[in-house]
């Protein structure tokens, strides 16, 4: 591969506790391929840009070192979870914690990881942190002993061997951090990653649409950083609603990516503490359509237009965007819309003054939030991509929502109590604990019925080892409600299979849930709020599946 096909510049990466540096880290961007060169100069040096400096340095793309690069799962992996002094923002570097490893003469630090269905995964944790943690493999049907929640933590310099098959269907899946009582701190210090997981509709889908990955194919992950004068990542434990002044996308602050006038495939991902977005592709006063193509759990069963999507905590989106239409010298925003935040705690919490305190420079929940700006250049080849996409009605095969009529119901309920702790029914984690607070039988299948309180927020509930269909959303909110594209209130968003769900205050989300899995014994999960302060707090509980 030649210089004009990829760039990179390098950051130094320092082992943290130790006085020696460990060499650097490559972080590489795509500037095109096969004959057409994309970019628009060499990447700015760190020490030229203002300390808030937007919109100035380009994306991160996944590369074969450094932060983001990507690793295939077909031989085992071992990976270090340890600090790393990183480059991030001009001005001194910023301590990360990072899931860190060498394949060769490549160091890569929190990788972007390849699998198929079908594979067997072999990943060890050691854990060079002073404190435990996990590796939590977000969304994949597996067991106990491998899901990486608190229920096994990883003591600090202790190891652990994650090895389990992937069943799931293709579909952007991520790890990170789960120690009980620590993910919020550990996911805001950086330790997450991306998990890309194909299968034979993922790879007769690219086909069709012709879009190479790493070019017009791309992940964006997508979180806010409290960063204070220092470029240190700030955290306050205890806090509630941990939410940043700085944005980073593919762990690029604010940054670029030139793009042609064609059709560009986006996966992004929301891996923040607890912000959420309403995603938008904005050129302009204008809102570009986008065709909603996939949601945690893999591709949908046909396109939908949308103009933008809520994307909560952990909760992942496929899409497509045209900037067909568009000229080179335009530009287009990735916007997080306005919306109504509906934060409708009760006031008799136990919540500060002022909810922005700890913030300084943070945009406040619900307000607009530019993420990311796309320049449009020319396509400086003669073979253009094509201006037209494939038939998008028949992309994967899901079965209709089944026939639940005779499967028992199961009642949850978010709340908060008078001293502002959030419960799952009766449940906070830091009374119940490791206890299962009910059990499943293995091979059942169940309706959970989640009902958020009035005086409440929006909740990404996220379930381990099992993902579920939507079966409806009653008493949602107007902005939910107008989202409606099938019978019993459903969004797009809704349609296909996923692991996590956003329940608004007020609303009732209705959940269909297979519990069949190859396996025997007892096994213990996690439901939690994966709006990660309120986990912490215990907005969690364990369950058991079994014989």
């Amino acid at each position: 591969m030649t210089d004009p096909q990829r760039r990179r510049f390098l950051v130094g990466l320092t082992v943290g506790g130790a006085a020696t540096v460990a060499g650097p880290l490559a972080l590489w961007r795509w500037t095109g391929g096969h004959g057409h060169s994309l970019g628009s100069g060499p990447a700015p040096k760190l020490s030229e840009l203002a300390p808030d400096a937007r919109f100035v340095q380009p994306l991160r793309l996944p590369g074969a070192d450094g932060l983001l690069a990507e690793v295939d799962l077909k031989q085992p992996l071992r990976l270090l979870a340890q600090t790393l002094a990183v480059g991030l923002f001009p001005g001194p570097a910023t301590s990360l914690w990072a899931y860190t490893g060498r394949i060769g003469a490549r160091e890569v630090g929190n990788p972007l990881l390849h699998a198929r269905r079908g594979d067997t995964v072999e990943v060890e944790l050691d854990n060079r942190l002073a404190e435990a943690t996990t590796i939590h493999w977000h969304g994949l049907s597996i067991d106990e002993a491998n899901d990486g929640s608190g229920l096994h933590p990883v003591a600090p310099g202790a190891r652990r061997s994650y090895r389990y098959r992937v069943d799931n269907r293709a579909g952007l899946y991520w790890y990170h951090a789960h120690p009980h009582g620590r993910t919020g701190v550990q996911l805001q210090r950086g330790l997450a990653g991306l998990l890309l997981v194909e299968d034979e509709e993922e790879r007769a889908l690219r086909q069709r649409l012709g879009m190479r990955w790493g070019e017009r194919d791309l992940p964006l992950m997508i979180a806010d950083k409290q960063v204070g004068a220092d470029n240190a990542i700030v955290y306050k434990d205890g806090a509630d609603d941990w939410i940043g002044n700085r944005v980073l996308v593919n762990w690029t602050p604010e940054p670029y990516l030139d793009v042609i006038p064609a059709w560009y495939r986006f996966r992004l991902a929301n891996v923040a503490n607890a912000r959420m977005l309403r995603v938008a592709f904005v050129q302009g006063d204008q809102v570009l359509p986008m065709q909603l193509i996939g949601t945690d759990g893999g591709l949908l069963a046909q396109a939908w237009p949308v103009d933008d999507v809520f994307l909560g905590p952990a909760q992942r989106i496929d899409v497509l965007v045209d900037f067909g239409a568009l000229t080179p010298g335009q530009r287009v925003m990735l916007r997080s819309l306005d919306y109504v935040a509906m934060e409708n705690e009760d006031e008799s919490g136990a919540f500060l003054p002022d909810p922005m305190a700890d913030h300084p420079g943070a945009t406040p929940m619900g307000a607009a939030l530019d993420l990311m700006e796309l320049r449009l250049i020319e396509c400086a080849t003669e073979r253009r991509p094509p201006t037209r996409l494939p038939d998008l009605s028949a992309l994967s095969k899901i079965d209709p929502l089944p026939d639940t009529a005779d499967w028992p119901v199961r009642a949850l309920r978010l709340r908060m109590d008078e001293a502002g702790r959030w419960f799952i029914n009766d449940w906070n984690f830091h009374d119940s604990g490791h206890e299962p607070a009910f059990s499943v039988r293995r091979g059942s299948r169940e309706v959970w019925e989640i009902r958020n309180s009035m005086t409440s927020m929006p909740h990404p509930i996220h379930l381990h080892g099992f993902q579920f269909r939507v079966l409806s959303r009653s008493i949602s909110p107007p902005d939910i409600r107008g989202r409606q594209v099938a019978p019993g209130g459903l969004t797009a968003q809704d349609l296909g299979w996923n692991d996590t769900v956003v329940v608004w205050p007020g609303e009732i989300v209705r959940l269909a849930i297979d519990f069949a899995q190859p396996l025997s014994g007892s096994q213990r999960y996690m439901l939690h709020c994966h709006n990660l302060e309120h986990e912490d707090m215990g907005m969690m509980l364990t369950f058991a599946v079994t014989d």
